[in-house]
């Protein structure tokens, strides 16, 4: 009996609604950032300017989280500091605009010298643009079908949207019933 019960209540989630979603895949991700390259931005007024230099940006997708790895070396008078950076990835969703973006979290690097800050970068003002994508959700909130009793008008809606974190793929899913 017990059988039977949790097959019907397991098939009947997939009549009531379903599941659709995007994938992001950590080449494509990795392929907008080789595009971007090295990055090289000066900062600070004349005579007292620092040169900062960001290598080899690229991301890594793996169960349960999404890393932002590169190095930066930054140089000011006398002073070259090189620092490994990795920062994890946050995915935002919003259901209004039906766009899903990557944020680089503690995106801020500051680069210390003796307990001194002597600059900081935002990492997410110089990626962050290219990291938005479109969502899963469909173009339409309802459609109206022909029937034996007329015209029946069905609503899709949201019940929830869910980030899963896997091997080389971020991938958000929403969870859609039908009305």
């Amino acid at each position: 009996m017990k059988k039977i019960l949790s097959a019907l209540l397991f098939s009947l989630t997939f009549l009531i609604g379903g599941e659709i979603s995007v994938s992001i895949s950590e080449d494509l991700v990795n392929e907008y950032l080789k595009l971007i390259g090295n990055y090289q931005i000066v900062t600070g007024k004349k005579g007292d300017q620092a040169t900062w230099t960001i290598n080899n940006p690229r991301v890594k997708f793996q169960y349960g989280k999404a890393l932002f790895l590169t190095t930066i070396l930054f140089d000011k008078g006398k002073t070259n500091i090189k620092k490994d950076i990795k920062r994890n990835i946050d995915v935002e969703y919003n259901s209004n605009k039906n766009t899903l973006k990557l944020v680089i979290t503690d995106s801020l690097i500051k680069m210390e010298r003796r307990g001194n800050v002597l600059g900081k970068i935002d990492l997410g003002s110089i990626y962050q643009s290219g990291l938005i994508f479109p969502g899963p959700k469909p173009s339409i909130d309802s459609f109206k079908l022909k029937t034996k009793r007329g015209r029946v008008k069905i609503r899709i809606s949201t019940r929830g949207s869910y980030v899963y974190f896997e091997k080389d793929v971020i991938r958000l899913a929403l969870d859609l019933e039908y009305e």
